[in-house]
């Protein structure tokens, strides 16, 4: 069950290896992260300037993405750089590069499995550093040298399918091709609100629904007073008023279903 309060704890307060609220730095609000679990693949141990992120939305647009990465990785320090393309080997894939490497250990241990559009974010140090540093510190073309070679050596070995990520279905972001579920819409600014008490109004939701910066209208549909539309100014303030009231309990016996509007 989600509630809205105006107290937010601090990143350093939640407890790993359990669902907890987490900060979204900048925004002033706590949304439901989902369970701390291991990356997919052993990450490395050494610290780097540079976060690997993974197991991202593949269905979400690029500048969307990495608009949403800087609103939750920018709180925990500088940022020089986010990487991301839409190629097909790198797709639902980022780099997130920091002035300093405190700030990568500290974004690292809080957002491990924060639930971005649907999905856990799959986080590790990135293995090389990035060109800026190589560059500052006079490395460069060593650093240049050292990623030829191992491009080389990828090259040479047999391509393997990805087994550890979901998968692309026929009718959807979904295993197995099955229909698309509501949860996994892709985002735009409009929300869909299901299973409102009947006595509903506009006022009622839209108190709820300010909390969440961004906050512009609500639209109660005529005859249908179980739903409602609530639009926010840009996709990722209503990503995170999903992800704060679906399933929110409005009543000690209803809890409203919050997903992205159909377009």
């Amino acid at each position: 069950m989600n509630t809205v309060s105006t107290f937010v704890p601090p990143p350093s307060a939640l407890a790993s290896g359990s669902a907890s609220q987490m900060l979204v730095p900048g925004l002033g609000i706590a949304v439901q992260s989902a369970p701390r679990r291991r990356p997919l693949a052993a990450p490395p141990t050494e610290p780097n300037h540079t976060l690997y992120v993974r197991n991202l939305n593949e269905k979400i647009a690029l500048k969307t993405i990495k608009k949403s990465l800087d609103a939750i990785f920018s709180g925990f320090g500088e940022i020089i750089q986010i990487r991301a393309k839409s190629n097909i080997t790198l797709r639902g894939q980022a780099f997130v590069t920091y002035k300093n490497v405190d700030s990568a250990t500290k974004a690292l241990g809080e957002v491990q499995g924060f639930p971005l559009f649907s999905l856990p974010l799959d986080i590790q140090y990135a293995r090389d550093r990035n060109f800026i540093f190589s560059e500052a510190d006079g490395t460069l073309e060593e650093h240049k040298k050292k990623r030829a070679i191992e491009k080389a050596e990828k090259a040479k070995e047999p391509k393997k399918a990805r087994s550890d990520v979901p998968t692309l279905g026929a009718t959807g972001w979904f295993p197995g091709g099955a229909p698309m579920p509501a949860e996994f819409l892709p985002p735009n600014s409009i929300l869909f609100i299901e299973n409102l008490p009947t006595e509903t109004t506009d006022e009622k939701l839209a108190e709820l629904f300010k909390q969440i910066p961004g906050f512009k209208e609500v639209r109660l549909v005529p005859g249908k007073s179980d739903i409602a539309f609530v639009e926010y100014e840009v996709e990722a303030q209503a990503t995170l008023a999903k992800q704060q009231l679906n399933n929110f309990q409005i009543l000690p016996d209803r809890e409203i279903r919050v997903s992205y509007a159909r377009k």
